[in-house]
């Protein structure tokens, strides 16, 4: 019997496992209620619960109370293998990207930890830029970058919500970027970023530091960008 109810809960299992892998029932997707899958697959109530709840522990799907059981979006792998803009990570895993700009403005104060970063002199003014980027309209993460003016003079003529900063420094200010200097670590959100990415309580947010470098070795800008921690990943490919 142990034997007949395992082949039954792993054919319940495989079969919404492939669906959800193949895009059948896609990302958002509302399951069918417990009654009506027990019918489809003419399967007992425990059993099909084991199939949801080993699919619930892999991340296919989680369920909300008294709405039902959805699917759940895949997290993003942020690849740290090279480095890539939000915009061409996300348009290369089929997701489009788009951002929701909140505020440009330019001063002469920086925190003086990001000032060291950038290499900033007395009097030296900077653009500071926070931006909520979105993932298929949904928000991804939360950040603030800094940018010298010396680098990208009249930068906010070129910023909109549909701007890559990507391309408006390679395109419009023709730099030269090389590599980039980036540190990650998990934290609690602050309340405003928790508000502005809609996250609720007990999920942290990946914390990425980044400073970016051109030819030449001039730092170019200082990025903080807060990701929800329960929607990425991050990975690399390490030689021995």
């Amino acid at each position: 019997m142990t034997g007949k109810s395992t082949f039954l809960y792993r054919r319940v299992y495989d079969d919404l496992r492939e669906k959800i892998e193949k895009n059948v029932i896609r990302p958002g997707d509302r399951l069918k209620s417990e009654q009506e899958l027990r019918e489809e697959y003419g399967v007992s109530r425990d059993t099909l619960r084991k199939a949801l709840s080993k699919l619930e522990q892999e991340d296919y799907i989680f369920r909300r109370p008294h709405l039902g059981t959805f699917v759940k979006r895949p997290k993003s792998n942020y690849s740290l293998f090279k480095m890539k803009s939000f915009s061409e990570q996300m348009r290369e895993k089929g997701i489009v990207p788009s951002s929701e700009l909140l505020s440009i403005t330019l001063t002469g104060k920086v925190p003086p930890e990001v000032a060291e970063c950038l290499e900033l002199s007395g009097g030296e003014r900077c653009y500071i830029i926070t931006r909520i980027r979105k993932g298929d309209g949904e928000p991804m993460a939360y950040e603030e970058t800094y940018i010298p003016q010396e680098l990208c003079p009249d930068l906010q003529k070129y910023l909109d919500d549909n701007a890559s900063l990507y391309d408006i420094y390679e395109n419009v200010y023709m730099l030269k970027l090389n590599y980039g200097k980036l540190t990650l670590e998990a934290e609690t959100p602050e309340p405003m970023v928790r508000d502005l990415l809609n996250m609720p309580k007990g999920i942290p947010v990946l914390k990425m530091i980044c400073i970016f470098y051109l030819d030449d070795g001039r730092p170019l800008y200082y990025v903080r960008s807060d990701y929800i921690g329960n929607k990425y990943l991050f990975s690399t490919q390490i030689p021995r």
